[in-house]
């Protein structure tokens, strides 16, 4: 992507996109007989309302009720944030001391006051078990009755199938950021380079990136968290998920690199590219598993349309990695979906009945792994469409090493 922050025409999440996420849930909630939604995962708060990046391990819920409007039910510290960040107002705040008002002192207490407040008839209450601890989901069966409680994780994960457009929109930024990664990995890549150089260049390139994109947003960070997976040599490049650490590269040996992450707004990203290190050429053996990991990813990718099964797009690239005798060198699945969650549904993986539409955001990284030689994927980030797809993510960018 060419896109230029200062003068993109992608668009944002706006109030009538949220409004129309809501709208759907809601929809789907009559159908299935769901009085309210009590939602603890940043991943919903986000699509739901825009609110991103709050740094906090007290539970926050987002309600929506069948009727009414939706609200945060937030511990005191966080909800300047909240405020600060989307127009979902917090209905309760919860606190770790006694206050004289009776404020309450729990997020389960908070919550239970304003479900009975806003649905005192509420026979159903919807939450998203995938992303409540167990210790949590227990208060909350304490707190509102178990008979009550019931999983809306599927559901949920219906609502948010088909990308609209400002997610897509999204996404073609982390696409862009990615691309940033890369090519910054690439220039640090060489002979002697711990891994973790390399992987410090990356994510200031993303960083870097991520703030042109905010242009100066005073409430949104273009901070990245957490590890990047990175290995280089014949042991480590074998690990599908070994991080970035101390051990330095060497000539004619491959690192794989991997931007899956989540480099802006909270929406994620697949690209991942094996690199050569240093001018001298690489084994015979380890080009032949670089080689088979883009074909196999290819023929993935050649499968790719509406009405195709995404156990279909994983058996292509299967046998792809059998026929040249990789049998036993996968790691993980084909694939997944793209979008505010990591991963997001769907998963491409054996035999699954998922029918791919269009407008779903994929990850396509079938990867081939061999001990004591060494590992290769390819990994891009594409829009599903009704005769194919539209890569996001830069295709030809690292293709050849």
């Amino acid at each position: 992507m060419t896109e230029n922050p200062a003068n993109s025409k992608l668009t944002f999440p706006t109030e009538a996109d949220y409004t129309k996420r809501v709208e759907r849930a809601r929809a789907a909630m009559k159908e299935s007989g769901i009085d309210v939604l009590a939602l603890s995962s940043f991943d919903n708060h986000r699509f739901f309302t825009g609110l991103d990046g709050i740094a906090s391990v007290r539970p926050i819920w987002f309600v929506l009720p069948q009727d009414g409007s939706p609200a945060f039910i937030s511990p005191r510290i966080e909800a300047p944030e909240i405020r600060s960040q989307c127009s979902v107002p917090v209905a309760v705040e919860w606190v770790e001391w006694e206050e004289p008002a009776k404020t309450p002192m729990s997020f389960s207490a908070a919550l239970a006051k304003h479900i009975g407040e806003v649905a005192p008839q509420a026979r159903t209450i919807g939450v998203d078990f995938d992303s409540t601890s167990a210790r949590n989901l227990d208060l909350v069966r304490d707190a509102l009755g178990a008979d009550r409680i019931r999983d809306v994780t599927d559901i949920l994960r219906e609502v948010r199938r088909r990308k609209d457009q400002a997610t897509i929109d999204v996404v073609r930024r982390s696409a862009d950021i990615a691309a940033h990664q890369f090519k910054a990995s690439r220039d640090a890549v060489k002979p002697g380079v711990p891994e973790w150089k390399v992987a410090l260049a990356s994510r200031t390139a993303a960083m870097e990136r991520a703030a042109e994109w905010w242009n100066g947003d005073e409430n949104h960070s273009p901070l990245l968290q957490g590890i990047h997976v990175m290995g280089c040599g014949s042991i480590r490049s074998g690990r599908a998920h070994a991080v970035a650490a101390g051990r330095p590269m060497r000539e004619g040996e491959v690192v794989q690199l991997c931007y899956c992450g989540r480099p802006f707004f909270g929406h994620g990203i697949c690209f991942d590219r094996p690199l050569k290190v240093g001018s001298e050429p690489v084994s015979d053996d380890l080009r032949k598993i670089v080689d088979v990991a883009r074909k196999a990813q290819e023929a993935a990718l050649a499968k790719v349309r509406a009405g195709v099964t995404t156990g279909e797009v994983h058996a292509a690239a299967v046998a792809v990695i059998e026929g040249n005798g990789y049998g036993g060198a996968m790691q993980h699945r084909t694939g997944r979906g793209i979008g505010l969650s990591d991963p997001e549904f769907p998963e491409i993986k054996a035999n699954d009945p998922t029918v791919l539409e269009a407008g779903m955001l994929l990850g396509i990284e079938p990867g081939v792994y061999v001990d004591g030689v060494g590992g290769a994927r390819f990994g891009d980030t594409i829009l599903v469409t009704e005769t194919g797809y539209e890569p996001l993510t830069p295709l030809e960018l690292g293709r050849d090493i």
